[in-house]
């Protein structure tokens, strides 16, 4: 289908997200794949996944940009040669890019019972109010999952370096711990039925 979701927020950030209904082979239409998409594509063993792929592709085009335009650096985030920074998420039937001028990561989750199980894994006790929603508590990861994508390096943990604050404003806080101190990153929040989103920008 066309694009499910989009919006335009600070630092001229622009978010767009696809439901994939359509068959790979749609998806394999109108877009141009560079040798490094077909050979990810090719590696790919899961139907979901290349779709996933495929329809990020097609994010790309409707905000101008070529597949050649996307490259990987050895951590495996993602770059833009006009230098733009640049996230990208997918899951299940849904997937999202978020392109703007500062250091920023989007993630989507499935919204599923089990989140409150693992809660103790990834959120600090601190964070861990009771009896929040199975949507709460996967808005709580989306936002670590995004900071952790902005930062885009190894060696962050969720538990320890990274906290959700202010959870009851318009924009909740991520508080990443650094070598440099804490780095307050802030949030943009999406829900639709059984999914949330975060967008994280780095604003200074």
């Amino acid at each position: 289908m066309p694009i499910y979701k989009k919006d335009k927020i600070s630092y001229n950030t622009r978010f767009l997200v696809w439901q994939i209904d359509e068959t790979e082979n749609w998806l394999r239409q109108d877009i141009v794949l560079t040798d490094m998409c077909i050979n990810r594509l090719e590696a790919m063993k899961s139907s979901v996944h290349r779709k996933g792929f495929l329809s990020i592709r097609h994010l790309l085009k409707a905000l101008g940009y070529t597949p050649v335009a996307l490259h990987y650096d050895v951590f495996g985030k993602p770059h833009l040669v006009d230098g733009k920074f640049i996230s990208i998420t997918h899951s299940h039937n849904f997937a999202a890019i978020a392109v703007g001028d500062n250091p920023l990561g989007v993630d989507i989750e499935k919204e599923r019972p089990k989140v409150q199980r693992i809660a103790p894994k990834f959120l600090h006790s601190s964070e861990r109010m009771l009896n929040e929603s199975d949507r709460f508590r996967t808005t709580q990861w989306c936002i670590k999952e995004a900071a952790y994508k902005a930062f885009g390096k190894k060696g962050l943990s969720f538990l320890h370096h990274i906290r959700t604050t202010k959870m009851d404003c318009e924009h909740p806080v991520a508080a990443v711990q650094t070598e440099e101190g804490v780095i307050e990153l802030k949030n943009w929040i999406y829900h639709w039925h059984q999914f949330s989103c975060a967008v994280v920008l780095k604003t200074s």
